[in-house]
């Protein structure tokens, strides 16, 4: 779409963009952008079947707006935050289509996929400036200017901007970040039946835990020949910049990893792993260890270990103590580095503890079998006490706090569901975990952290989504849930009923049969969630069926704290904001 034959004019006195017609610079229309600060850059660029006008202030603000190139006429104006600081954008050519360079303190690049615009912000900081070259050289490159210096390089998938894959020739299976050292611990198993290279026997820098069982006897456990084992378990100590491997503790035959954090305490930092010791012969393991590492750059060194009866399924801190799940029990430990660890107190009523969350003195205990359980730690009296129940028999898979009163869980039929605890008079009441959402997610999530694939926006302005979990699935996905305000939650309601009456599924199941909480006992109709795949079908719809669908919609869209009827601009403004939160 040729877009050639227009002339675009940032002016500074009115804050204004002029559109004139070339090459008679006959001026066609005034673009009023609003606000006291000044056009910084401007940019005309066709995207697939639109073409679109792009203004940058001062402020690291863009505005886009759609160009018609038959008559120049500019609509649909938006608004979105780059950075803090004044952007500069530059057109390149990649992957035979057009993408626009946004150089500034959050440098982004600017694509269009399904005739929607997307932006993906470059793992870099402060870009000044970026010029695409092309050379036998440094064919389809980009030079970027920073404050350190010149960068060349290529983009090389562009939805994959952030994203490397590190080889490590067995299987990861929990991982911690510590942000003091600038690495990663991270619990592997290797088979021992496959002779493929792997990082745990090529690193130079290997200790094992029969080398160091704290001066005591060595007993059965730490004889056995670990070449009779299949499976052997490490802690791999990687540096977050380089990913190399710097140091491999390989643990004792037939004792497995299973949990591990990263732990502040004294000013020193520590990674906390527990283990547990595996029997063909029993069904639950009978034996375990909580270990303290401490990495001081050079050299690994175990500085403490308690042999548990039981799993050490989960591992977290509570008031700078140490929390542990180990198998029905939940227990507290005391660390000092002279003199070791020692059991503070424990909470015996699971079946099986294998999820923990602690936000201040409270913990949210994932049961196998049995929902979820808050506890409070009462450090003054040294001890753990129940304080409420979800009493319905759930399977779990993982477990989240959300803020003080409302808690997020999964279960094994795929489901996510969310519990508040309420504050009525009646003891009874205070101490049951009320269902406060229900939904079908579709696949087992397995992992939760409170956490964003984007950086937060950095105008100022409020946010829609308050708190944002990552949830990691068993099939490999990533995704993400978002706390909202009623208002919100209603408005997408009402917007969610239009669009599953007007949107086709896959397999033509109705979308609240789909979504539907069910499991082997009951199924319940979703509610108190709000399908985010669902609400940004919207924007794949044609202006017709936006319109049918944008009737009755009420809500705040000015921010002016007045609800006003919302038109299908509104709509997609708001939904695309929602959608840069992923």
């Amino acid at each position: 779409m040729d877009v050639s034959k227009y002339c675009a004019v940032g002016c500074w006195v009115d804050g204004s963009i002029r559109v004139y017609s070339l090459p008679d610079f006959q001026q066609l229309q005034t673009h009023e952008l609003g606000g006291e600060i000044v056009v910084k850059s401007i940019l005309m660029c066709p995207f697939e079947d639109s073409s679109y006008l792009m203004a940058t202030l001062g402020d690291g603000s863009l505005f886009y707006c759609d160009i018609d190139p038959e008559t120049g006429k500019l609509s649909k104006k938006k608004k979105i935050a780059l950075g803090i600081h004044s952007t500069t954008l530059q057109l390149f050519h990649a992957f035979d289509a057009n993408h626009v360079f946004a150089s500034s303190d959050r440098p982004t690049v600017i694509y269009s996929n399904s005739n929607k615009l997307v932006f993906s912000t470059v793992n870099m900081q402060d870009v000044n400036h970026m010029c695409p070259i092309n050379t036998a050289a440094y064919p389809d490159a980009l030079a970027l200017v920073s404050s350190s210096g010149l960068i060349v390089g290529s983009v090389a998938a562009i939805q994959k901007l952030h994203i490397q894959t590190i080889p490590l020739g067995e299987s990861p299976k929990r991982i911690a970040y510590q942000e003091a050292t600038s690495t990663y611990g991270i619990i592997t198993m290797r088979n021992n039946n496959i002779s493929a290279p792997s990082v745990s026997t090529m690193c130079q820098n290997i200790t094992d835990s029969s080398d160091v069982v704290n001066g005591m006897d060595p007993d059965s456990r730490f004889k056995k020949d670990a070449a009779n084992n299949s499976e052997v378990h490490n802690l791999l100590i990687m540096d977050k910049k380089t990913y190399e491997v710097l140091h491999v503790h390989r643990f004792a035959p037939t004792e497995w990893g299973l949990s591990v954090f990263s732990y502040h305490c004294n000013e020193k930092d520590y990674f906390v792993v527990g283990t547990a010791f595996v029997n063909e012969e029993d069904s639950e393991s009978k034996d375990g260890r909580l270990i303290v590492f401490r990495w001081d750059g050079t050299t690994l060194n175990q500085v403490a270990s308690h042999d548990v009866k039981g799993a050490v399924s989960c591992v977290t801190e509570v008031c700078g103590k140490i929390l542990a799940g180990i198998n029905n029990k939940v227990t507290v430990f005391e660390f000092k580095e002279e003199d070791g660890l020692k059991v503070e107190c424990k909470y015996h009523n699971t079946l099986m503890a294998v999820y923990l969350r602690a936000r201040g003195q409270f913990i949210l205990v994932g049961d196998l079998l049995r929902s979820m359980a808050l506890l409070v730690y009462k450090q003054l009296e040294g001890r753990l006490e129940d304080i409420a129940k979800d009493y319905k028999a759930n399977w779990m898979t993982q477990v989240e706090i959300l803020d003080d009163d409302t808690f997020l869980g999964a279960e094994h039929f795929n489901n996510l569901f969310v519990c508040t605890k309420e504050g009525g008079m009646e003891e009874e009441d205070r101490r049951l975990l009320k269902l406060a959402g229900q939904f079908h997610l579709g696949e087992n999530a397995n992992v939760f952290r409170e956490g964003s694939l984007v950086l937060k926006n950095p105008s100022g302005a409020p946010p829609l989504v308050h708190k944002t979990i990552l949830y990691g699935s068993s099939t490999g996905a990533i995704g993400l849930i978002g706390c909202i305000e009623k208002p919100l939650f209603d408005l997408l309601l009402t917007l969610q009923e239009a669009l599953a009456r007007t949107v086709t599924s896959i397999g033509c199941i109705p979308h609240n049969v789909w979504r539907a909480f069910h499991n082997d006992r009951q199924k319940e109709p979703a509610n108190g969630f709000i399908d985010g795949d669902l609400i940004e079908r919207f924007l794949d719809l044609p202006r017709t069926e936006m319109n049918k669908i944008c009737v009755d919609l009420f809500y705040d869209f000015d921010g002016t704290g007045m609800k006003r009827e919302g038109t299908v601009d509104d709509l997609v403004k708001l939904i695309e904001d929602l959608a840069r939160i992923h």
